[in-house]
């Protein structure tokens, strides 16, 4: 059986932490005496003067958690600086780059005792692009991306995030850019006087993406940091999965990915494994991949549909203690072979607190 150490804070009696927790008084008292020495021992109806913490069962700190859905009484103890980055290229014949970008990212994550409970907040964000004509875009989408942060998710068994417990200050954060900030910024004026389907359609998925909770899972889960971390931290227990997302090549292809994982290798403190994905063809009609590239891309590449394919490539080396990652890299790209490529490397690197 698992327990906590709740550490009492001020203002506390046995009282307020039995109803904290939903349980009686005597069976708080009772567990906590049957596993704490002779000196933390709990006599009467009072918290003794020396003691700093209570020692509860933690099906019961579980079992409060998934009925509020707060996880404001937790104990994040387990605490990790990360840092990132990430390149992004657009090719054409394998040599004219398009569009490259440069983004350098930094998160704390911490993790509440005994639970799979994160709290991850971004606490720096640069970038660097080429050519500089993409630079307000970056700095429009960094405005989204300020709204996921911070935010205090549970992880499922398979890596993905499983509840979300801080929506109404993502929900805030969301509504007070979408009704304040955003009829002021200059770059979604001018988007409203020139293509207001597309505004439209801006405010339309935000709010799919950011009311709805499911979305929003699944939209963090697009965030490489997310991403890589919470599969990393299911450390040898990770099992094989399918990944689904739209191409960035082909509007509206769904594309599906099975990912399988391998160990690389291992020591007594830290192991090493590869996620590498293979693009399931099933549902794919070269037809249709074929027709959308001639009216999309031959125009300007000039040369003829080659073949498509999802590169899906990542490392990683966790310490097996606390399952955090300590670094990894992610190579992701779509192609049409020889013809255009959308390439996404990423790198992170645990760093001193």
């Amino acid at each position: 059986m698992k327990v906590i150490k709740y550490e009492i804070k001020k203002g506390d009696t046995l009282a307020s932490i039995a109803e904290k927790y939903e349980i009686d008084i005597e069976y708080l008292k009772t567990f906590h005496n049957s596993h704490s020495g002779i000196a933390s021992l709990i006599i009467g109806d009072k918290l003794p003067i020396q003691l700093n913490h209570v020692i509860i069962n933690a099906e019961s700190f579980k079992d409060v958690l998934y009925k509020n859905q707060n996880a404001k009484d937790l104990y994040f103890n387990f605490k990790s600086r990360y840092r990132c980055e990430q390149l992004n290229i657009t090719r054409v014949n394998n040599e004219v780059i398009t569009m490259s970008a440069s983004t350098y990212l930094e998160f704390l994550v911490q993790k509440a005792d005994y639970s799979a409970v994160f709290n991850i907040n971004m606490t720096d964000f640069t970038f660097s692009v080429d050519p500089v004509v993409f630079e307000k875009g970056f700095e429009f989408s960094h405005k989204f991306e300020k709204i996921k942060s911070p935010v205090t998710v549970e992880i499922s068994k398979y890596g993905i995030v499983d509840k979300v417990y801080n929506r109404n200050d993502i929900e805030k954060r969301w509504i007070h850019l979408r009704d304040s900030e955003l009829v002021n910024d200059e770059m979604f004026k001018q988007l409203s006087s020139q293509a207001p389907v597309q505004a439209k359609d801006v405010i339309d998925t935000g709010n799919k993406e950011f009311l709805e909770e499911e979305n929003f899972a699944k939209m963090l889960d697009k965030n490489l940091f997310y991403h890589i971390f919470f599969r990393a931290y299911q450390g040898a227990d990770l099992e094989d999965y399918t990944l689904h997302q739209f191409s960035q090549i082909f509007p509206n292809i769904d594309l599906s990915t099975d990912i399988v994982k391998s160990l690389v290798n291992e020591d007594e403190n830290s192991a090493t494994y590869r996620l590498v994905g293979t693009l399931n063809r099933k549902n794919l009609s070269e037809e249709v991949l074929k027709g959308m590239y001639d009216q999309i891309y031959k125009p300007t590449i000039k040369y003829s549909y080659s073949e498509f394919d999802f590169i899906y490539r990542i490392t990683y080396t966790i310490d097996k203690k606390s399952n955090f990652i300590t670094e990894g890299k992610a190579s992701i790209a779509e192609k049409v072979k020889n013809n255009f490529e959308i390439i996404t490397e990423y790198k992170i690197k645990k760093v001193e607190l």
